[in-house]
């Protein structure tokens, strides 16, 4: 699991217009919304990138870049794309499935007598600072109810307009109090610490 500000994974990928990208040197003066996709074989990830290409001028305004990302082959990754409608979002393709857990995404195994490929990554959305840490993050097991891109662009103009802080980034100790409020249940697996 990727953790708020904490460094993200060195990630460089081939995309459908040639170009490739690269955490290193593509993130926007305010980062980076990184969008890792299912795949082809997945009706919710076309919908999904259909309203992300709808919303690549809002993104532009907030000066961050965009790019979808999936273990697809190249020719999977442009058929995805032109199924979408997406012409001009960035999309990556061939992602390891080493480099989707590094991210902290959930693999699934294909369903027996789907066109699923034999291993592949559920859906993640990152939104990536350009300190090169994390910012926030939205990982699922299962390619259902996942946010609305337009929700999570709000969330970055929220923290743009706001200066508000990353949350979920405490990684302390757990079986302690904190100004008198339990961070762990006390009939929880720790309670013997209380």
């Amino acid at each position: 699991m990727l953790t708020p500000t904490q460094p993200f994974p060195a990630l460089s990928l081939p995309t459908l217009d040639g170009n490739g990208f690269d955490t290193s040197r593509d993130l926007g003066p305010n980062g980076a919304v990184v969008v890792f996709y299912r795949g082809l074989h997945c009706p919710i990830c076309k919908t999904q990138l259909g309203e992300i290409e709808g919303l690549l001028d809002k993104a532009a305004e907030l000066d961050i870049a965009v790019v979808a990302i999936s273990g697809d082959t190249r020719d999977k990754a442009r058929q995805t794309a032109e199924e979408a409608g997406a012409k001009q979002l960035r999309i990556a393709h061939d992602l390891s499935m080493t480099e989707a857990r590094d991210w902290g995404l959930h693999l699934s195994q294909a369903r027996e007598g789907s066109s699923e490929p034999p291993l592949f990554n559920e859906p993640g959305i990152f939104y990536l600072l350009p300190d090169g840490t994390v910012y926030a993050s939205w990982v699922q097991s299962f390619p259902f109810a996942r946010p609305p891109f337009e929700d999570v662009l709000a969330a970055v103009k929220f923290r743009l307009d706001k200066g508000y802080p990353p949350r979920g980034s405490y990684t302390g100790a757990l079986a302690e109090h904190d100004g008198g409020t339990k961070l762990e249940a006390v009939d929880g697996p720790n309670a013997a610490a209380y």
